[in-house]
């Protein structure tokens, strides 16, 4: 049995998926990015295009959302579609898996996003959606501190 880890892409799409490490780095070199820091400095690691993931899982007609699932069951996103349309999913550092410690086995990036928290680290699940989904993100900039200061402890 193989438990190694997997990115799902599922919700309004023909074929779901769910690709494991190799998979994804054997997707064309059209769908890599070679090195995030030039999308979102401070960042490294090779990423899969957001883009690419959809029309690879035969994205259909209606999609207005991109809901994003961490491992981490009190953390959730969901971003409008044309925010998310430059997202990347960063699936490698230094030619092996992404590691837990940098936010593996997966992490989505989204370049230029205002709010840093939409940078979701163990991804367990990406889903199409027409409706806004599950959005545990701060509200407000008090909230933001306060997340911020209770990951530092």
């Amino acid at each position: 049995m193989n438990n190694e880890a997997r990115l799902e892409l599922g919700g309004l799409c023909s074929k779901p998926l769910a690709l494991r490490h190799a998979e994804l780095a054997r997707l064309p070199a059209d769908a890599q990015v070679a090195d995030v820091a030039a999308l979102v400095p401070g960042r490294a690691g090779r990423a899969v295009k957001l883009a690419a993931l959809r029309v690879l899982a035969g994205e259909e007609p209606g999609v207005a959302f991109l809901d994003v699932a961490s491992a981490d069951p009190g953390f959730a996103v969901s971003l409008p579609i044309a925010e998310a349309r430059d997202a990347v999913v960063v699936y490698e550092l230094d030619g092996a898996p992404l590691p837990p410690n940098k936010g593996g086995p997966f992490r989505l990036l989204v370049p230029g996003h205002s709010d840093e928290c939409v940078h979701v680290k163990s991804v367990a699940r990406l889903s199409l959606s027409a409706a806004r989904g599950r959005d545990t993100r701060p509200v407000d900039d008090a909230e933001h501190a306060q997340l911020h200061a209770k990951k530092k402890s």
